[in-house]
């Protein structure tokens, strides 16, 4: 436990400054000898370009420490934090936010079903409501998309994160998730609204978001949007789900590798493809919502006391790189 005597800044130390640099140390190893694999033909051949050494039969990537380095100098370390009507909002150490993807809702009766995206306005009703929310999300996904137009199912959620929020739902989103498609509609729904794609840039109000499939691999669908969000300076984001025991090794602190390595070869990419596209950095948030398993069960739990301690301390990695950070809440 470490802090200030003053209770109300106090905080919990979960990684030395040591521990911090052995981690990182292990994730570049991971890195430079086994790599991660890109499944992405575009995306293998911004990384060569820029210095990885790559295997394009396994569509695997080895990224040097030099390339890192490099690249994570550019990152920029704010993340700029707008409202709706593009003016910045107090800045904190913390935000609270209602986040989430989840796939059924719970009327007042007790009955489940299937979340569609009236729920997802509900939710941000409520999110607008409560003092302790900084950044009303949709927590939800729309289920009431069909399947075979899912790319608009990011669309429709940012429509309703843009109309109904008077917070700050704009800070941290909207995600353009799903397909570079969607991310390419919401850049030019979000310049509309700003006014023009420079007036977008001097106030992002818009994140290019999506999940690696651990361990160490990024699938393409995810790739094409952070290249269509990257190529035109917007924001990015990735979130880890490792899970010890079962994505990744069985202890925290190699699930914390893993997690390291995939952050970090997220924040290199997005940042050679930015410079690739002129702009010298871009901000890129790292994100943790890794648990482990429950071996006997055979089952995920979320809010288990490891996954309190995983999320903390990716948390304190990504201040250790001076990068912005969410973590799940247990």
């Amino acid at each position: 436990m470490g802090g200030e005597t003053d209770l109300g800044k106090m905080k919990l130390e979960i990684l030395s400054k040591n521990d911090c640099e052995r981690i990182h140390n292990a994730s570049i190893k991971v890195l430079e000898t086994i790599g991660a694999q890109f499944l992405n033909d575009e995306a293998l051949n911004y990384l060569e370009k820029y210095g990885s050494v790559v295997d394009r039969k396994q569509m695997i990537a080895k990224i040097p420490e030099r390339v890192v380095n490099e690249f994570m100098k550019k990152a920029k370390p704010e993340w700029p934090y707008v409202n709706r009507d593009f003016k910045p909002i107090p800045k904190q150490d913390v935000y609270f936010m209602t986040f989430g993807e989840g796939t059924y809702m719970t009327d007042r009766n007790g009955v489940a079903h299937p979340s569609q995206s009236k729920d997802q306005e509900k939710v941000l009703i409520v999110g607008n409501a409560l003092p302790a929310v900084d950044i009303p999300h949709g927590a939800v996904t729309a289920r009431d998309i069909p399947p075979w137009r899912s790319n608009f199912a990011g669309i429709v959620r940012d429509w309703n994160l843009l109309s109904n929020p008077k917070k700050s739902a704009a800070g941290f989103g909207p995600i353009a998730g799903v397909d570079d498609e969607s991310m390419a509609v919401a850049i030019e729904l979000c310049s509309i609204l700003a006014g023009g794609k420079e007036k977008l840039l001097k106030n992002p109000i818009l994140t290019g978001g999506g999940c690696p499939t651990s361990p160490l691999v990024w699938p393409k669908i995810i790739l094409d949007l952070f290249i269509q969000a990257a190529k035109n300076g917007m924001r990015t984001l990735a979130i880890n789900m490792a899970v010890s025991a079962s994505t990744a090794p069985m202890s925290l602190a190699g699930t914390l590798v893993i997690h390291c390595s995939e952050m970090l070869s997220f924040e290199v990419f997005s940042q050679l493809v930015a410079y690739d596209a002129g702009y010298n950095g871009i901000p890129a948030m790292m994100g943790c919502s890794a648990t482990t398993m429950d071996v006997r069960k055979g089952y995920c739990p979320v809010g288990n006391p490891e996954m309190a301690l995983l999320n903390a301390a990716a948390a304190e990695l990504a201040q250790y790189y001076n990068c912005p950070n969410v973590s799940a809440g247990a």
